[in-house]
């Protein structure tokens, strides 16, 4: 049995997060696109700038695709407490939310992929779907979708301090880069590793190919969004294996969060990858 204290706690953090961040995210964080142009074009930009925005990307989008999505949402691996609290940390720097709320929204997607329930279905519209959504009160119900969630350590700490973690994600680039480093590796990062999570919703419902045609929505794959999403736009594979950590299942379909993984198990730090019996070498031929 769940404490309703613990519940309420979780969805007060996600429901402030779904209006006040969501404003932020979708109005500000553009703003620093016109900023960015600004400070190259005056020649203020450095090559530690550059490199210091590459890492915080980075950081922010492996941390969504193998932690808040792969590791917690569909327990596809196990991993040591530490790397676990180290990860999700890295996906908090995206501000997408707690990464409790976040896999509870996800399972409940992938309940309802495209039919009522489907808090970013594609058929209410590309804006709804891409980041429309995220202004609607979605409030996580964690006893349906993600009843263990509350029950993970990991994920209930970086949870309960999700705005001191995700604003570290800010911080950090002000204070190794001053402004410039904020603007570039800070609001600019995260703008497009925003866009990037949510072009998943939208272009990846919407177009692409697919590999596997039996699943019964309209996910599809989409290389360049595979590419920067670090595997994440493997979408269409995603929906047929879920539990599957990796996402590329062909030779050339890069997956960078695979990669990283493999590089993990080799170490022995992650184990218990799920690997479905049922999966082919050769994905399923597009009819």
């Amino acid at each position: 049995m769940i404490p309703k204290s613990v519940i309420v706690f979780f969805r007060q953090r996600h429901q402030y997060l779904s209006y006040s961040y969501a404003f932020f995210l979708v109005f500000i964080t553009p703003l620093s696109i016109p900023a960015a142009w600004w400070t190259w074009h005056q020649g203020l930009v450095t090559g530690a700038d550059i490199g210091l925005a590459v890492l915080f990307y980075s950081l922010s989008a492996l941390g969504i695709t193998i932690g808040y999505h792969r590791l917690v949402t569909h327990r596809s691996y196990q991993a040591k407490p530490w790397l676990k609290r180290a990860i999700l940390i890295c996906g908090s720097f995206a501000m997408q939310g707690g990464p409790a709320a976040w896999a509870s929204l996800h399972i409940q997607h992938h309940r309802y992929a495209d039919k009522p329930g489907d808090p970013h279905s594609p058929r209410e519209g590309f804006w709804h779907s891409h980041c429309g959504w995220i202004f609607h009160d979605y409030k996580p119900n964690y006893r349906r979708f993600g009843k263990w969630l509350l029950e993970d350590p990991e994920v209930k700490h970086v949870s309960k301090y999700y705005l001191l973690y995700s604003n570290l994600g800010l911080i950090i680039p002000a204070l190794l880069g001053g402004w410039v480093g904020f603007v570039w590796a800070g609001l600019l990062r995260l703008c497009l590793a925003c866009h990037v999570t949510w072009s998943i919703n939208s272009i990846c419902h919407r177009f692409g190919t697919r590999d596997y045609t039996k699943t019964q929505d309209t996910s599809t794959n989409h290389f360049l969004i595979a590419l920067v999403s670090f595997g994440e736009g493997w979408h269409n594979n995603h929906h047929r294996f879920m539990q599957m950590p990796f996402f590329g299942h062909r030779w050339y379909q890069i997956d960078l969060g695979k990669w990283l993984l493999m590089i993990f198990h080799q170490f022995g730090w992650i184990w218990d990858l799920k690997i479905p019996k049922e999966l082919r070498a050769d994905p399923e031929p597009t009819s």
